[in-house]
């Protein structure tokens, strides 16, 4: 596992305080990753303005390590009635 997984999951997780967040990687250089992230801060917000937060959390990323992100976002409730396994 990349150092930056644990470094995305910890800024994520320090503004979305309940949020729960897979990462994996898109093509082997650890900075394309995938990320599932659910949050009920999510709750009542379009896709787009969802995944505008998850970008502000990781702007400063982008000017260092990070280089593109695949993103997944959903609530507690749609992750479950998707059948997500959060573990």
């Amino acid at each position: 596992m990349f150092p930056l997984y644990e470094e995305v999951k910890e800024l994520i997780t320090s503004e979305l305080k309940d949020a729960v967040v897979k990462v994996h990687d898109l093509t082997g250089g650890g900075d394309h990753l995938g990320l599932l992230i659910v949050s009920d801060a999510f709750e009542g917000k379009l896709l787009l303005a969802q995944h505008r937060l998850v970008m502000d959390i990781l702007k400063n990323k982008f000017k260092e390590d990070l280089h593109a992100v695949q993103l997944k976002t959903m609530t507690f409730a749609q992750a479950k009635k998707q059948e997500i396994d959060l573990n």
